[in-house]
């Protein structure tokens, strides 16, 4: 059983500054064809069972109600977790109300900033009382449990912003949060008009206070851009941190059914005339592997050693002896798992590579 599906709504209203992701300003002279070809590509599989349900994107919260729950009717109703990302600006009391009724218990909402100058800079088009109101009628509705996005590094943005937004974020009592450093995409607006990264010190000092301004308020740094309130993981991205297999449903999607890595075309054109046109990614057992190593090592739950020894038919401690000799401070063993201790981003990224340069 593949316990996870992904599906991938590319339409905004807008386009982010910092986006790379496949999207698309929505256009209704080719959403009807789009919408047939991505429930004909769920129905094909014919899912009987499934744990998580994410509708990631673009802005899933664009569609309709009708829409939504058209591709929301694709897939049993008995699912353990069903997550959908959202805009401020596009979701309203009404929606929420229907989302509820359609087995949604967890919301995504994109946030990004509390500061509505950094908002503007970023091309978001809600503003931070916008994103504060939604927030509350969240908490007021039946929805289990949501998460919020905060991005920092953003162009201009002072340490006593992140201050700002953290503070914000704890006088809110949300449960969850995602919070991301801004990494400049050559295909995104802010790469294409030179826009520089934040200075490195600054980011790992911002990266630092809030990790200990959020692990001092209780939330647990479960992953290393994700902290929750007990008993709140995401379980869906658990799915992938940990080695699952998860199908990826539309246009720009990707999945792995059976160990295999597949991406659907990212052209809208094509995927509204042929369908998905999955893409097999080839990948020997030692580079899958070494997947599973790097998305385990962003967790606090580590990597099962005894498992991926089975899994990928080869002893991890020998094979990777030199690497975690080298970084023997970074590392605890705990049973048969394996996990890095107060890694920040910089030394987390700087171990992956060595693990990569391996063969």
């Amino acid at each position: 059983m593949v316990p996870s599906a992904y599906v991938h709504i590319p339409f905004c209203d807008s386009i982010c500054a910092y986006c790379d992701f496949v999207r698309i300003q929505k256009n209704e002279s080719f959403f009807s064809s789009w919408k047939e070809k991505l429930i004909q590509e769920i129905q094909e599989y014919k899912i009987s069972s499934l744990h998580t349900l994410y509708f990631g994107g673009g802005t899933p919260s664009l569609l309709s109600v009708d829409d939504f729950a058209s591709i929301r009717n694709c897939f049993p109703t008995d699912i353990e977790e069903f997550t959908v990302e959202c805009n401020p600006e596009s979701l309203d009391e009404d929606k929420l109300n229907a989302y509820v009724a359609l087995g949604v218990n967890r919301i995504s909402l994109g946030v990004q900033s509390f500061k509505d100058d950094l908002l503007k800079i970023c091309h978001r088009t809600h503003t931070a009382s916008q994103a504060i109101s939604v927030i509350e009628n969240i908490k007021k509705s039946s929805i289990s449990t949501f998460s919020i996005d905060l991005i920092f590094g953003l162009p201009n943005q002072t340490m006593e912003d992140v201050k700002k937004d953290i503070s914000t974020f704890l006088s809110l009592d949300i449960p969850h949060l995602s919070i991301y450093s801004l990494q400049i995409e050559e295909n995104s607006i802010f790469g294409k008009t030179g826009v520089e990264s934040c200075d490195s010190d600054l980011e790992a000092d911002m990266f630092e206070y809030i990790t200990k301004t959020l692990e001092a308020a209780g939330y647990i740094h479960y992953e290393i851009s994700s902290f929750c309130k007990p008993g709140h993981y995401s379980k869906h991205n658990l799915a992938y941190w940990q080695d699952k297999d998860f199908y990826g449903f539309g246009c720009g999607a990707s999945g792995r059914v059976d160990g295999i890595r597949y991406d659907n075309t990212t052209s809208l054109k094509e995927y509204c005339s042929l369908g998905p046109c999955p893409v097999y990614i080839d990948e020997t057992l030692t580079e899958r592997g070494m997947d599973a190593i790097m998305m385990a090592l962003r967790t606090k739950f580590g990597l099962n050693i005894k498992e991926w020894n089975v899994k990928y038919q080869s002893d991890f401690k020998e094979h990777y002896a030199q690497v975690l000799d080298k970084y023997r401070e970074y590392f605890c063993f705990e049973g048969e798992c394996i996990y890095l201790k107060d890694a920040g981003l910089e030394i987390l990224n700087t171990i992956l590579v060595d693990f990569m340069l391996i063969e």
